[in-house]
């Protein structure tokens, strides 16, 4: 069987592992969350990066017009490519409308002798405005990567040259450009920063040199668009192009200038030049989506994790599992509100670390339960007073089914043992109860419960010992139920309002490492007790003075005769020796009779209470006659049937009769009368015995106490008769009382249970 000190240690053991465990899972969340932030779920959070993108969407700026090389055009104007000078028709037509700035987002590398008079046209157009940005291209030729410049009559006219090259995702999609692109020795700025600058030169800060992620104004189309064909035959007024950016290039599907883009702005194929369109516009209002910084993305990613695993220790499982729920929302809510300032903070190695840290933490709390389970279902097994059939597993190689069955043993085990506890606790014949440190009730058993409820401070779990206490005027702490006297157990004796006599016991209660952690308890009703301790000292004064006194009269008598003291004729003496020795029979056949009643059951036969009522009327006729005292016995006519023994019930009414005399004035009168009561429940009989007598003492509630005399001087008796005349009554299931009567006198009245009355 294990000790106090195992039983120590291995929950100290248990926390340690725990802890342990909890502070290795902390140091491997904040691992994953530097390895998780450097693009390992990129995929994951491109997703969600496209999704949202879609938040971003706003009207496109007014002042930016794509003249767009449509499939209408290509139908009217011929197949792709044509000749240049129908590029500067149309340069000299924008020119007319005064545009801010022109990108003409073309290929112009190709030399072409039959076209030099149109590159000639298109030269002298740029140089009159001043206004064009030409596109170039990255070669990779045997040095490396090199640009490849428009023809130079056409670059030398134009205002600059900027590279087109757009940034494909590793999915192939477009999120991003360089604003600026190291082609060969020279350092290119991006197509849509040279538009911009040269639209408003000091409008804007330089952007900085990392990739401009694009805040897509919306899907494709979203820029105003005209038709190139349309511009170049005058459908569309010029006025349009006025004061604004405009961009000239490829819409149309076969001439292969169209890229995929994030799913949130339309999911499907974007125009390079839209895709420039949008660098500008963002470029115009400042703004990029901008990556968050590694030590916010790390913090991002470790805190709600280690948040949780700071719960684990606080939280029950449940709310742990509610607190994870709210940090999802909360790294959800938190990364597209960053998102919608333009701050791009990847959500999903936070959310991953969340949900891995709540399932690992979850086993590894499991693992320790299911280990300390073990533990205490053994050692529950060895200790346990009565032994659990356990059921059949079907599966026994299930581990979960097989600690589930263990538990269930050891619960049942413990219920078996909190059912031993009531079932014993209820056995007792005392009033029992348990309480804490803190003097507050734990436990009662019904005795408990009636004698407290019977007091007013009907006992529940938790009401404070003190409570209870002052309802049986016992003035002390509480405290001192926790300490025992030498053998084991704390003593004293306490009183209720109906002057009951408790003994109160208590004992320190202990748990199994030996820490006192309340008490129990105990009220036995010594009432009964006590009462036959009192008896008793009356009885033995009873046989020392009252039965002693005859005799000793008898003795001294016969002494005196001897020493000639005394001269008495031989038939007085026999008299008074006589007289004597019956005082004493009849103090010993009362105290007899008075015991037999006490002792137990009477006899039941059927009996006439009239007839009764006679036969004690003729046994006190001497007495009667002594005192000149007439019995009259007035009935209804009626036989009265009552059950019980003659022997008890005639001496109980004797005695009544023989108080009736005895107290009653010389030459007086007794009324005896037997008549039906009328019950609630049953019918009853009720003899009332009357007599002329100076009624009853100012003490009289003490009458039917053994060994009390009213009037002690005037009559002989020691006090059991009336004593005797309750007992039998109380026997028979009936009751007596007296009272005064208004004309003077004592009426006694006894009731017996009335029988169905006899044929």
């Amino acid at each position: 069987m294990p000790t106090r000190s195992d039983t120590r240690a291995r929950p100290a053991v248990r926390r340690l592992w725990l802890r342990l465990e909890w502070l290795l899972l902390v140091a491997a969340t904040l691992t994953l969350a530097v390895v998780l932030h450097d693009g390992v779920l990129a995929p994951v959070d491109r997703i969600v990066y496209d999704r949202l993108i879609g938040l971003l969407a706003r009207p496109a700026p007014s002042d930016i017009v794509i003249i767009a090389i449509d499939d209408k055009s290509i139908a009217e104007l011929g197949r792709w490519p044509w000749k240049r000078g129908l590029h500067a028709q149309l340069i000299n037509l924008l020119d007319n409308a005064n545009p801010r700035a022109i990108g003409l987002d073309l290929i112009l590398t190709e030399t072409d002798p039959a076209s030099a008079t149109a590159d000639r046209a298109l030269a002298a157009a740029m140089n009159r405005n001043r206004n064009t940005i030409l596109p170039i291209l990255s070669m990779q030729g045997d040095s490396g990567i090199a640009p490849r410049l428009p023809l130079p009559a056409l670059a030398s006219a134009a205002a600059g040259l900027a590279h087109i090259q757009v940034r494909l995702d590793e999915d192939g999609r477009v999120r991003a450009i360089e604003p600026f692109l190291q082609i060969g020795r020279y350092r290119w700025k991006a197509f849509g920063l040279a538009l911009q600058e040269l639209a408003a030169p000091t409008a804007l800060p330089q952007p900085a040199a990392t990739p401009l992620q694009l805040p897509f104004f919306g899907p494709a189309g979203h820029f105003t668009q005209v038709s190139y064909v349309d511009v170049l035959h005058g459908a569309t007024p010029a006025s349009l192009f006025h004061d604004k950016t405009v961009l000239v290039g490829v819409t149309a599907a076969g001439l292969g200038d169209l890229y995929p883009v994030p799913a949130g702005v339309g999911g499907s194929l974007m125009a390079g030049v839209e895709i420039h369109a949008n660098m500008i516009g963002a470029l115009r209002e400042g703004r990029a989506i901008d990556n968050a910084s590694a030590a916010m993305a790390i913090a991002f990613n470790a805190l709600p994790a280690l948040l949780v695993l700071l719960a684990f220790t606080l939280l029950a499982p449940r709310a742990a599992l509610l607190l994870t729920g709210a940090l999802t929302l909360a790294i959800a809510a938190t990364s597209i509100l960053l998102f919608g300032h333009d701050l791009w903070l990847p959500p999903a190695a936070a959310l991953l670390l969340l949900w891995l840290v709540y399932p690992v933490w979850s086993w590894l709390r499991l693992q320790s339960a299911l280990r300390y389970l073990d533990q205490e279902t053994t050692r529950l097994a060895a200790s346990a007073p009565f032994e659990v059939q356990a059921r059949a597993v079907s599966r026994r190689w299930d581990f979960l089914e097989r600690r589930i069955e263990a538990a269930r043993t050891a619960t049942l085990r413990l219920l078996d043992l909190h059912q031993f506890v009531n079932d014993t606790m209820e056995s007792l014949p005392d009033a029992e109860l348990v309480i804490n440190g803190e003097g507050r009730l734990v436990l009662f058993n019904r005795k408990a419960q009636e004698l407290f409820a019977d007091l007013g401070s009907p006992p529940v779990p938790g009401l404070a010992i003190d409570v209870l206490l002052r309802s049986l005027n016992a003035s002390h702490d509480w405290r001192g139920l926790h300490v025992a006297g030498e053998d084991g157990y704390a003593r004293q004796e306490v009183s209720d309002s109906r002057d009951r006599i408790f003994a109160l016991r208590s004992t320190p209660a202990r748990n199994a490492r030996g820490q006192t952690i309340g008490a129990i308890v105990s009220l036995a009703d010594i009432t009964a007790l006590r009462n036959a301790e009192r008896q008793r000292d009356l009885s033995l004064n009873f046989i020392s003075h009252d039965m002693r006194a005859p005799q000793s009269s008898i003795l001294a008598m016969l002494a005196l005769h001897r020493q000639g003291q005394l001269v008495l004729e031989q038939e007085a003496m026999f008299a008074r020796i006589e007289k004597s020795v019956r005082s004493t029979l009849s103090l010993a056949d009362d105290f007899v009779l008075l015991a037999r009643a006490k002792a137990g059951k009477p006899l039941r036969e059927e009996l006439n209470l009239d007839a009764l009522l006679a036969d004690a009327a003729d046994s006190l006729w001497p007495l009667a006659r002594e005192r000149n005292v007439r019995i009259d016995i007035d009935g209804d006519g009626l036989p009265h049937w009552v059950a019980g023994e003659r022997q008890m019930l005639v001496r109980a009414l004797a005695n009544l009769l023989s108080n009736a005399i005895k107290f009653g004035p010389p030459g007086g009168r007794i009324l005896c009368t037997v008549q039906h009561e009328s019950q609630a429940l049953a019918p009853w009989l009720a003899c009332h015995i009357d007599d002329k007598g100076a009624g009853l003492p100012a003490d009289g509630a003490q009458l039917f106490e053994p060994f009390y005399r009213a009037g002690q001087d005037a009559q002989p008796g020691i006090g059991l008769g009336l004593s005797f005349v309750q007992t039998v009554t109380q026997l028979h299931g009936g009751q007596v009382s007296a009272h005064n009567r208004d004309g003077g006198g004592a009426r006694f009245t006894l009731r017996l249970p009335a029988l169905d009355e006899m044929p």
